[in-house]
């Protein structure tokens, strides 16, 4: 990868109308090179405390239920790591500059059983304390200059295109959203039932829990069942 392969997906942000398409265009640029999913968002802090928003988030749905469950955004390198550093760093960096806790070791092994070798993390401060950052999941150690350069551009104008669209779209940040039947659908279509298997198991017809599934495809702008589950996971409805 080389700078000049960042420049079609900098020149594509202006055709995004929000989040979601920028997230789907990252992807696109980034995949030939080897990675396999990306997240860009927001910390702030909140009354309540430091919190967390996405404004895209490529990961399998699979992998976010993971990450939720075990409370890994608590014991995330990258994401404690991105707090005090102003540069572009790697996961391999953060882990041979730092011993890690027993919780950052075993959030670390699982993501080395998923097939993640490195990350790419892309911090960018505001005033105030806030932070930006953008990470790009590879399968590869990401040592190559040319490459950590390209990715570095790509994800400055992904975060700032996200930022004029308003962050978060409507649909990922309205509250409830989703009804009590379409989360339940989404349930299970985290677990990779079809919708045969969720409309015997709820009771209703696998045509009404197509219906559900597309309304919620709708409603948060994409265009297939595990996209929808992801950004509801994404989003906190799951």
């Amino acid at each position: 990868m080389k700078l000049s392969d960042s420049l079609p997906f900098i020149e594509s942000l202006p055709h995004c109308t929000c989040s979601h398409e920028v997230g789907v265009a990252f992807g696109r640029f980034t995949a030939p090179f080897g990675f396999v999913a990306a997240a860009c968002g927001e910390s702030r802090e909140t009354p309540e405390g430091r919190k967390w928003e996405f404004f895209f988030n490529t990961w399998p749905a699979e992998w976010l239920r993971q990450y939720r469950e075990n409370d890994y955004v608590r014991h995330d390198l990258i994401a404690a790591m991105a707090r005090v550093s102003i540069r572009p760093f790697t996961l391999l960096e953060t882990l041979a500059a730092r011993v890690p806790t027993p919780k950052q070791r075993e959030h670390y092994e699982w993501a080395m059983a998923l097939g993640i070798v490195d990350v790419l993390a892309v911090p960018i401060h505001y005033p105030g304390g806030d932070f930006g950052l953008c990470v790009s999941i590879a399968d590869h150690p990401v040592k190559d200059g040319f490459e950590r350069d390209a990715l570095q551009m790509a994800s400055l104008f992904a975060l700032q295109r996200c930022r004029e669209l308003g962050g978060q779209n409507d649909a990922s940040s309205a509250p409830m959203l989703l009804t009590p039947r379409e989360l339940e659908c989404l349930r299970w279509v985290l677990e990779g039932k079809s919708d045969t298997d969720i409309g015997a198991i709820l009771g209703i017809s696998p045509t009404t829990v197509h219906f559900h599934i597309e309304r919620v495809k709708k409603k948060f702008g994409v265009r297939t069942r595990t996209q929808a589950a992801a950004t509801a996971m994404a989003s906190g409805y799951l």
